[in-house]
């Protein structure tokens, strides 16, 4: 009886032993018919992206298989970590081995703002910031992001680029870790693609209504300083102080004068400034054929159609303004006239801008036509002063609420 116990027994084990065998041949021949990268590719929410320019803005669209919660992602990760959910753009300069990821998402201002980091190729933080952004999303499966280049440290230039996305259950270690990369999805999925951004340039400006102007609105502590009769050899050095003083400002130029000076009529707006008309030679009353003129050179010079327009010496009559009008331009005189072609120096030029600009107000000044080194000297002072009183310095176009056209160049 005990002989046939044991027997027992051990054919139990054997048939134990079978059914174990069969099973793990199971699993193993599963495992030879599904690819390994199946469920990685079937979990992947990316499925498109695509980048391109508009104006100023650079623009990226992702589409993803499910909805994706903006709320849980997070715009300034830890790239090496493996509990940090992210959906970003990686930007890496052709030739360099810094990647500049742009991440969407945050708790907070989420469709407001992105996150940039600078990393090294593996992933190491540089360096990490916010900047102002549009986040939309188009529907569930659609996003569209769209911020300045500039601000994300993005110059004119060729990129490889993707779009990555991390899971966040990714945990180094424990009875659940997993490879990093088995959490990161990418698109394009096997290799970057390439994208040429490029440089940005004004080519013209909203607002050319004809309208009659002295000054801006009053509410705001803006203030616009403008530039007329140049550009001359004076033009330089005028700039080199706006470019220093990190302000800006808005040159009437003539056209002859642009003629003479391509160079410095170009650097004007290189450096951010805005260009208007002035007339073609500085007559008096010009004639509409004396305004077309000098719009046809500025265009011409510098690829941008002025939308203001100044009257040699401040005069209008209902002709010339009708002319101003037809010709799509705004004509703008000013409320602050520092008198700096009666040559008072530099001193009485800074006293007069900081003693009598208010909110809104224009200040005429000059940079051609004659000797302005008292200009060049008060200059620096000058904005020292306003912003000291706690005024912004601005354009005309943006003191009156124009908005100013930019292309991307021609490649």
């Amino acid at each position: 009886m005990a002989g046939s116990t044991g027997t027992f027994r051990s054919r139990n084990r054997v048939r134990q032993q079978f059914a174990l065998l069969a099973f793990f041949l199971l699993i193993a021949g599963l495992a030879i018919i599904i690819p390994s990268n199946a469920t990685s590719a079937a979990q992947n929410p990316i499925q498109s992206g695509k980048l391109t320019q508009k104006g100023r803005s650079l623009i990226v669209q992702v589409s993803t298989s499910h909805e994706i919660n903006m709320n849980r992602l997070d715009r300034r990760p830890e790239f090496t970590g493996g509990n940090h959910r992210y959906l970003c753009l990686q930007m890496n300069p052709r030739g360099g081995t810094t990647i500049i990821r742009i991440c969407l998402g945050g708790r907070t201002r989420t469709y407001r703002v992105l996150g940039v980091s600078r990393t090294s190729e593996s992933g190491t933080v540089r360096s990490s910031k916010v900047i102002r952004a549009e986040v939309k999303k188009v529907n569930d499966l659609k996003l569209v992001a769209t911020f300045d280049p500039r601000d994300a440290g993005l110059p004119p230039g060729r990129y490889a680029w993707r779009i990555s996305h991390h899971s966040g259950q990714c945990p180094k270690s424990g009875p659940m870790a997993k490879p990093l990369a088995d959490c990161l999805s990418y698109f394009p999925a096997k290799r970057r693609a390439l994208y040429d951004l490029r440089p940005v340039i004004a080519v013209g400006c909203t607002g050319g209504n004809g309208q009659f102007v002295t000054h801006g609105p009053r509410g705001r502590k803006r203030v616009a300083l403008t530039f007329d009769d140049g550009p001359s050899s004076y033009t330089p050095e005028i700039l080199r102080i706006l470019r220093w003083k990190k302000a800006k400002a808005t040159f009437f130029m003539l056209g002859q004068q642009v003629a003479s000076y391509p160079s410095y009529a170009r650097r004007v707006l290189a450096l951010g400034n805005e260009i208007a008309n002035h007339s073609y030679d500085h007559d008096l009353l010009p004639s509409s054929s004396n305004i077309r003129h000098a719009t046809r050179t500025i265009r011409r010079v510098t690829g941008f159609k002025p939308c203001l327009f100044r009257p040699p010496y401040g005069a209008v009559n209902s002709s010339l303004l009708r002319s101003v009008g037809e010709a799509d331009m705004k004509t703008v005189n000013w409320d602050v006239d520092t008198n700096d072609w009666k040559l008072p120096g530099a001193a009485s030029i800074v006293s007069t801008v900081i003693h009598r600009v208010s909110p809104g107000s224009i200040v005429l000044m000059h940079d051609g036509g004659g000797p302005r080194g008292g200009t060049v000297d008060a200059l620096a002072s000058e904005i020292r002063g306003l912003r000291r009183r706690g005024y912004k310095l601005v354009t005309v176009s943006e003191l009156l609420g124009n908005r100013v056209i930019y292309r991307p160049a021609l490649r």
